[in-house]
Order: structure tokens, then sequence, then C-alpha cells
């Protein structure tokens, strides 16, 4: 019985990475597609998709927290323009252009956690919103126009250039999903994260600052989204206007489902990574094979409703179980515990917080838009 439990619990950890392997065998060995298993071909995807895990990732962090941020890719596509139209029509140097995208980016997602936040509003209302802003101002920078002429060369290397025979876009990409595990998972702030995720409310009572964990997620969220920008001028060599908005649904179908892989029921960056690269490479295969153009759109859809299935599945699933109804791992809740504020009320005393209303001692307050059982410990909107 102990054999079939763990042999359950392998194919749930590691089930999408299985058929990721597959789908590449499959490919591989198929004659129908001899361009797939080419070194070409494996270093387009790994460039092309390097920009999208990356989006991925800053899709995770505020997940994790209980937040949907729909503006990482239309972020991306603005910081892109901006980057370019800087070098382009301003005369700017490169590193200069860099910082000032990347720090439009960290406002972008400033704005977006002051509404969320602070103010109050759902996170999907207030990033939707902010898309479609975000979308006007590229098109009024731009004029809708590609910006090809003026850009750095410097920067113009580094999508094509390889280092050990890998695209240097992908070493970004395993980069920034290495700082992003260390910091969900290894440190105190990914803890509350994840328990505000769990349950907000049990989260507030022991002392986290929901309100300001909740700000700083999406607020690195927007910055590497910006970083993201930049990345993408590179990898396609100008500042497209029409390209950022492209990238929202492929990162969070992506999210999603890879939070049904690794730390199944959680949303975590290696999951992510292995769902970006799962769907990109059954896409680039069946494309090969002669699939009609749609076929992307078709699993990037197929992969969002299948992450939040399972992720709801789970969720029944746990609650199901006693004490876990709505409730953090014990893990986060104890690290949530030790890490809280030391004047932070006690639990035995704090009074029930109203939606919008300061807790105890007015350090916090609970965003109205997450609900008791959103979050990380179950994939789920």
């Amino acid at each position: 019985m102990k054999a079939q439990l763990r042999i359950t619990e392998f194919f749930e950890r590691y089930g999408l990475v299985a058929l990721l392997v597959a789908v590449i065998v499959f490919f591989s060995v198929n004659s129908a597609t001899p361009q797939f298993d080419t070194v070409a071909n494996l270093r387009n995807i790994l460039t092309d998709q390097s920009i999208l895990g990356i989006l991925a990732i800053a899709t995770v962090i505020p997940l994790v927290a209980g937040q949907i941020d729909l503006s990482v890719g239309p972020n991306a596509g603005l910081t892109s323009v901006l980057c370019a139209g800087l070098m382009s029509k301003s005369g700017w140097p490169l590193f200069p252009a860099i910082l000032a995208a990347i720090v439009v980016g960290l406002v972008i997602g400033t704005i977006n956690a002051i509404l969320v936040a602070s103010v109050g509003i759902n996170s999907i209302i207030a990033t939707l919103g902010m898309s479609s802003v975000i979308g006007a101002a590229v098109l009024a920078y731009s004029g809708g126009v590609s910006i090809t002429t003026g850009v750095s060369p410097g920067l113009l290397r580094l999508g094509p250039g390889k280092w050990l025979s890998v695209p240097t876009l992908f070493y970004f990409l395993l980069g920034i999903a290495l700082v992003a595990w260390y910091l969900l998972e290894k440190t105190p702030t990914g803890k509350n994260l994840y328990a505000i995720g769990s349950n907000p409310r049990a989260a507030l009572l022991v002392g986290i600052g929901v309100s300001r964990q909740t700000f700083g997620s999406l607020v690195l969220a927007g910055g590497i989204a910006g970083g993201a920008g930049v990345l993408l001028v590179a990898a396609v060599g100008a500042g497209s206007p029409q390209l950022g908005s492209n990238y929202t649904l492929p990162a969070i179908a992506a999210a999603f489902l890879g939070a049904t892989s690794i730390q199944p029921g959680r949303y975590n960056v290696w999951g992510t990574i292995t769902a970006v690269f799962f769907l990109a490479i059954s896409v680039n295969g069946l494309t090969l094979w002669g699939a009609a153009p749609w076929v992307s759109e078709l699993f990037d859809g197929a992969a969002l409703i299948v992450g939040v299935g399972l992720g709801v599945y789970a969720g029944a699933l746990r609650r199901r179980r006693p004490g876990r109804r709505g409730t953090a791992s014990p893990d986060e809740m104890a690290a949530a515990a030790t890490t809280a504020p030391h004047d932070a009320p006690p639990v035995l005393d704090a009074p029930p917080v109203l939606d919008g209303a300061d807790d105890t001692d007015g350090s916090d307050r609970r965003p109205t838009n997450v609900t008791q059982d959103a979050g990380a410990n179950r994939a789920g909107p």
C-alpha cells in the first residue's frame, strides 16, 4: 500500500516532466518531423520561450499571494518599445535606456499594488484595466510602428548570442528562476506569501502584513516584466507594439498548469518552467508536423482549463481532510508565526477583520479581493 502511495505521489509530482520527455522523444523519432531534433530548432525554442518563462515567473509571484496580474505581458510590451525608443528616438545610451525601462515596469507594478493592496480593487479588474491603459500608451508612443533602427548593437547581439552552445537568453531565465525559487521557498517572505494565499485572515491574525506583502509581490512582478521587455528587444531585434499582450494567456496558462507539477497544488517556479516548455515543444512539434496555426492558442486555453480544473479538484480533496479547510500548511503557519513582528496582536485577542478594515495595531489591511480559500496551497483562481 505504501509503495502504491509513493508511486502515485511520484506521478503527481513528475507526471508533467514525464510527459515533456515523452513529447521530446516522440517528435525526435517521428519521421514526419525530421527538423525537430536539430540544434537550430532546439535553440530557437530555448530563445523564444525564455521571455515567456520570465513573464510566467512574474505571474507566479502574485499568484502565490492569491492575486492575478494580467498586465505582465502588456508591461513587457511597453518597456520593450520604450527601451528601443529611448535609444532610437532620443539617443540614450544602452544602460540608461535599460534602467528607465525597468523603472517603468516597477512603476506599473506599484500602481497595480496601490489599486489592489491599498484601495482594495479586485486584482483581475485592476490589472485588466491597467493592460488597456498600457496598450494605449504603447500606441501613443510608437504610433503602432515597430522601432527597428537606432537600437544598441550590444543589445541586439544578446538575442542570438550563445554561451557553451546554449542561447544567452536562457541563462537569464535560469537566473531569474533561481532567484524567484529561493525567494518563495527559502525566505520568510516567500513563506508569508504562501500563507497569505492559503488563508489571508489566518495570516493576518498571526501578524503577517498582508497588504504589505501583497503590495511587494505586485511591485516585484512589474519589475520582472520590465526586465523581460528589455530582453524582448534583444530577442526580436526591435521594439514591437504588437507583441506584449500576446504573452498574457500563455504566461497564466503555464503558471496554472505548472501548479500540477513538482509541488502539486502550489504555484511554484520549476513546475511553471516545465509547463512553459511542455506547451512550447508540443506546439513546435505539431507545427512541424503540419498542424494549423491555431494549435498554439488551443494548447494555451486547454492548459489553463486543465490547470484550474486540477487545482479545484486538489483543493476539494484537501478540504475533505481533517484540519485542512482553507488553512496553510503547518510549516507555513509556523514560519509565519516566527517571522511575525514582535508587536503583532495575539491571535486569541485579535478581533474579526472586515474587508478593508484596519487590524488592531493599524499596521495593515486585508485586501478585499483575496478570499479565504484562494491561493497557493491549492492551485485555483
